[in-house]
């Protein structure tokens, strides 16, 4: 259901603190073109003390986070699942104008929440923060044994303090021990800032419901996604998919990341559409997750482009080589073709699978040394199935790197040297590439750049064109088809992936609805398992001392 409140006013002590923040000029950086967004890369303490004291060190690294933003932010998220656990649940109020600061009795909301409502209120800003709920039901409501529900649950709170918007994750990873609601939410929040944000939680972002749909049927243009997203080569790596869907809507994505990349988890950053990244981070040099605020002064209308912003640098390197990331499963399935390291010539070849071809032109120069990749280009249509029984159709055609000869090694990145080795592999400067494809043309699928440097970012819009032609007949049985193109426009000598990557949400929904379901079995690893997943890498910190 969607939820929308306004402007929340909170009796005299709101009014006395809105005039004095106004006085002062702390009230956030809102104006006519832009409003200021802070987007939290945050480390869990997941060891070294007691459920409670785990909480404490998290809720004490969030407030000096927002205290950090010196009350300059209009809005700040923060990660899926790096605040409390299932031992330290929290009831979460359905919207209302009352503060969660000056709740003393009467509610099952925890301690933390209330303390984060307090500091929304002095920082006169508004939070989204990712908490473990329960919420008490009756019996004979399919309630479950122990006798209430427990969510995954995304909560915004005001510059009062109050809950403006709540939402519970609809599409579950990992996370048999938790419920959804009986029908998908859509939560859509406004602000004093006249901005309206809709919001989801990290696996959504793979399926039409909710998160699509906030942007086809709600027409928003401002969104924000909490995250626990484990990297996947060559295609879904976390800030490339978020850049690349950001991309593909043309909408602001505000993405926060929790950062545990010795599990191979991070990935944080503010999109600016077709405009590109403003900030992002993705920890791939250390084991070692961080806690860092990203800010960025973002556009109100991100489909205007007269307006002038900070993007963020090209990252073509240094590469990074230590984060632990998951491997597209399906690669021996893909039409792939090695491309031979010519120096300087020329090289077109198209291929083929199912319904979509697709042509590619390059041109490199190749070292005489060793190099650090192999490349082959690839078309792949499939069903992609992931953990529990959701699943979406993928068209994909690429280029992507891979470690040796064998498309098991694409995927993979370049191994780390030994101190005492020689220099790692030379790279290839590819000086000329063009991906085209034909993408038959069906109601709910979204067509986005996948690319992706040694840095592990994806390339800026400074660094590739993209055109779309959406009256061409694909070369299967007349299907209409759209064409797609994607152009790198200047050399690059780190590239990782290449690629245009076609998402076709409910192909083959076996209820008629898709967009995203649950239930059990599935073949691959990748997004969003918040506890689950915290207890592997638990299991994984006991046995190394990602």
């Amino acid at each position: 259901m969607a939820q929308s409140d306004g402007r929340i006013m909170c009796g005299k002590l709101w009014s006395l603190l809105h005039l004095l923040c106004l006085s002062l000029a702390s009230c956030g950086a809102a104006s006519d073109e832009y409003y200021t967004a802070g987007v939290a890369e945050f480390r869990p303490a997941l060891t070294g003390g007691s459920s409670e004291q785990l909480l404490q060190e998290n809720l004490s690294a969030y407030l000096e986070l927002i205290e950090a933003a010196n009350g300059t932010a209009d809005i700040l998220i923060f990660p899926e699942g790096t605040l409390n656990s299932q031992l330290q649940l929290t009831a979460v109020p359905a919207p209302s104008r009352r503060s969660l600061c000056h709740i003393t009795t009467g509610y099952e909301v925890h301690d933390f929440l209330r303390q984060l409502a307090c500091a929304a209120l002095v920082a006169q800003s508004y939070l989204v923060v990712n908490v473990k709920e329960r919420e008490s039901c009756a019996p004979d409501d399919e309630c479950p044994a122990r006798g209430y529900r427990l969510y995954n649950t995304n909560v915004v709170l005001d510059r009062s303090g109050a809950v403006v918007s709540r939402y519970r994750k609809w599409n579950l990873y990992l996370e048999p021990q938790l419920n959804r609601t009986r029908a998908p939410e859509y939560a859509i929040f406004e602000t004093d800032f006249n901005v309206t944000f809709g919001h989801f939680i990290c696996f959504d972002m793979l399926f039409y419901t909710p998160a699509q749909e906030l942007v086809e049927r709600y027409d928003l243009q401002h969104l924000i996604v909490s995250n626990m997203f484990k990297s996947e080569l060559p295609f879904l790596t976390a800030s490339q998919f978020q850049q690349g869907w950001a991309w593909a809507n043309n909408v602001n994505l505000l993405a926060a990341g929790a950062s545990l990349p010795h599990g191979g988890i991070t990935g944080s950053g503010i999109y600016a559409g077709r405009r590109g990244a403003l900030v992002r981070r993705m920890v791939g040099d250390t084991a070692v997750g961080e806690r860092q605020l990203l800010l960025a002064r973002v556009p109100r209308w991100p489909l205007l482009e007269g307006s002038a912003i900070e993007l963020d640098a090209e990252r073509v390197g240094p590469a990074q080589l230590k984060l632990e990331m998951l491997q597209q499963p399906q690669l021996e399935e893909f039409n792939s073709w090695q491309v031979p390291l010519l120096n300087g010539s020329l090289q077109q070849q198209r291929l083929c699978q199912a319904d979509l071809c697709c042509d590619f032109e390059l041109q490199m120069e190749a070292p005489a040394a060793r190099t650090a990749y192999n490349y082959r280009l690839g078309v792949f249509v499939g069903q992609r199935r992931y953990e529990e029984e959701e699943y979406t159709v993928v068209r994909l055609c690429g280029l992507f790197a891979c470690r040796n000869d064998s498309v098991l090694s694409c995927g993979l990145l370049a191994e780390q040297p030994a101190e005492a080795s020689p220099q790692p592999g030379a790279a290839v400067l590819f000086r000329r590439l063009r991906v085209t494809g034909e993408f038959v043309q069906r109601p709910r699928r979204l067509l986005m750049p996948s690319t992706l440097s040694a840095a592990l970012y994806a390339l800026q819009a400074t660094e590739i064109d993209w055109y779309t032609r959406s009256d061409a007949e694909g070369a299967w049985r007349g299907e209409r088809a759209t064409q797609v193109q994607l152009v790198l426009k200047k050399a690059h000598s780190q590239l990782l992936t290449f690629a245009i990557y076609g998402n076709y949400f409910d192909e083959y929904a076996a209820d008629g609805q898709g967009g995203g379901g649950g239930g059990g079995g599935g073949t691959s690893q990748l997004a969003g398992g918040v506890w689950g997943m915290a207890v592997g890498l638990l299991m994984s910190y006991h046995a190394a001392n990602r």
